[in-house]
């Protein structure tokens, strides 16, 4: 099987959203850059296959992290 360069970036891009879960179940507050950086890379993925709901999911999600590492930010 070969993976295409625009498969390999939608990878990229969830292994890091996936990893962002882990460090957010390990209440790790970094975690929100890692899914941020995942969430930047799904949408530039989103953007090269044309796909419109995931570049909006992955942007809405982009800002719900901000949101939640403030959150965080100011619980501790």
């Amino acid at each position: 099987m070969i993976i295409e360069d625009t498969q390999l970036i939608g990878w990229i891009g969830f292994l890091f959203i996936i990893a962002g879960y882990y460090l957010n179940a390990k209440k790790y507050i970094n975690c929100f850059f890692i899914w941020g950086i995942g969430n930047v890379i799904y949408t530039f993925y989103g953007y090269t296959i044309n796909a419109i709901p995931i570049i909006a999911m992955s942007l809405f999600l982009l800002c719900i992290n901000v949101y939640g590492y403030y959150s965080w930010k100011d619980e501790e």
